[in-house]
């Protein structure tokens, strides 16, 4: 089980580094100097590498970043804005072909916590409809009107915690560990989000490491029972139906797949008695002699 916290709205999965302002590479500064914070969201897009990178140098111009760089990197720069609170960010955007689709990492350094604000901004100006929704909207539709009202903040900021070879499978709404926040079912994990101004926490775990999931119902709700690597946890009080659908789709995505019979099915031993008429009838045809038959037939009678 994995915690992170960060902040602010946008598009993909999120790492974060204090890194050195003009290197990009994780680092430690000597005391009272300025450092760096870098945060890393991928992107999964449905558009072909080139397309893509023709969309992120417009978005780049039209944001006054100045873009540079070779086919497949993007890189500019955001000047410090007063009115926006935020400081100057170094923005640098790859390219790579994911399957049919591409994937954008995008990484932002700056100082202070407004870099998905950056995103956000770079995001609109890309334009929505160029990125893969990875399931959302479905899961989204399938929650009630309450949950999808109650974790608003918490849907919007999804798609920076996604990586760009994950899809949703279900969503949900319950409390963990006190707090009341997003159930999130992925094809890889599953995790519970809740975000407040200015910070989030991400509680994770990795399909391959859950054992089981089983549901208590009650008439206040749901509990979600995770059993993960020796450890116990539950999501509580999530709405009637939300845990089940969890649970059916954790198991749908965990069956193994069905293996072939033809692969397993074992050897078949011929009959004695099926191979004694075989032969009779080579025999008949002259195509085995009287002597070899009869020693054939004999070593057959013999494993009855």
């Amino acid at each position: 089980m994995a915690r992170s916290r960060t902040a602010g709205p946008g598009h993909g999965h999120t790492t974060d580094r204090v890194a050195d302002s003009g290197t990009g590479r994780a680092t430690t500064c000597p005391q009272g100097a300025a450092m760096g914070i870098v945060r890393v969201v991928e992107w999964k897009l449905v558009c072909t590498p080139e397309e893509a990178d023709a969309a992120v140098r417009r978005a780049f111009s039209q944001l006054e970043l100045g873009p540079e760089g070779e086919p497949g990197r993007i890189v500019g720069r955001t000047k410090r804005s007063v009115l926006k609170n935020r400081w100057a960010a170094d923005v640098t955007v790859e390219i790579q072909p994911l399957g049919a689709d591409t994937m954008a990492s995008c990484t932002v350094e700056m100082l202070g916590n407004k870099h998905f604000a950056v995103l956000g901004d770079l995001a609109e100006a890309v334009g929505d409809g160029v990125f893969d929704d990875r399931g959302v909207a479905p899961a989204l539709e399938r929650l009630g009107r309450a949950s999808r009202l109650f974790g608003l903040k918490e849907v919007r900021h999804l798609r920076n915690l996604l990586r760009a070879s994950e899809g949703v499978l279900e969503l949900g709404q319950g409390q963990y560990e006190g707090k009341q926040g997003l159930v999130v079912l992925t094809t890889e994990r599953l995790f519970f989000l809740e975000k407040s101004l200015g910070s989030e926490t991400v509680e994770e775990f990795p399909l391959r490491v859950i054992t089981s999931m089983s549901v208590n119902k009650a008439r206040t709700g749901e509990t979600l029972k995770i059993f993960a690597s020796g450890n116990h946890a539950e999501i509580k009080s999530m709405m009637h139906g939300q845990a089940d659908a969890v649970v059916r789709r954790f198991h749908s995505q965990n069956q193994p797949a069905p293996h072939s019979a033809t692969a397993v099915a074992p050897q078949q031993v011929d009959d004695p008695i099926a191979q004694l008429e075989r032969l009779g009838q080579l025999r008949d045809k002259g195509l085995v002699s009287t002597e070899e038959f009869e020693a054939k037939k004999a070593e057959l009678l013999g494993r009855l």
